[in-house]
C-alpha cells in the first residue's frame, strides 16, 4: 500500500475543526462554515511533512490562518488538506479541547461602554 509523503515543507494535515462544537458544560455551537463568522483559523492534526519542513512534526495540532489550507482530498477513506506553512499561527502536542472559533468579521463593530 503506498503511502502520502509530502515534498519540500509541505505539511498534510487531517482532522480539520469545521463541525459543530459543545463546550465542556454542554453548549453545543453550530458550524460557522459557509458564513462571514466562519472567516477564522481552525486548527488540524498533522499527518505528514516534507523532509524540508523544521517547525511541525507528525502528530502536532497546529492552528491555521483562516484560507490557508486546500479544499481538501480523501486518501484511503481519510480526508487530507494541504496547509501552507506560512500560515501556520501556533501548534501543540496536545489535542485542543472547548476551543470555540470566534472572528471578528466584515461589518462588526464593538459596542461602546
Amino acid at each position: 500500500m503506498a503511502t502520502l509523503k509530502p515534498i519540500r515543507d509541505n505539511i498534510l494535515a487531517t482532522n480539520g475543526d469545521f463541525g459543530d462544537m459543545e463546550t465542556r458544560a454542554g453548549i453545543i455551537i453550530k458550524s460557522n462554515v459557509g458564513t462571514s463568522e466562519g472567516i477564522t483559523a481552525r486548527w488540524f492534526k498533522i499527518a505528514a511533512v516534507g523532509p524540508e519542513q523544521k517547525h511541525i512534526e507528525p502528530g502536532m495540532w497546529v492552528y491555521v490562518e483562516h484560507g490557508r489550507w486546500t479544499e481538501g482530498f480523501t486518501y484511503d477513506e481519510e480526508k487530507y488538506w494541504q496547509l501552507d506553512p506560512n500560515g501556520c499561527l501556533a501548534a501543540s502536542w496536545d489535542e485542543p479541547k472547548n476551543i470555540v472559533n470566534i472572528g471578528i468579521h466584515e461589518g462588526s463593530q464593538r459596542k461602546q461602554r
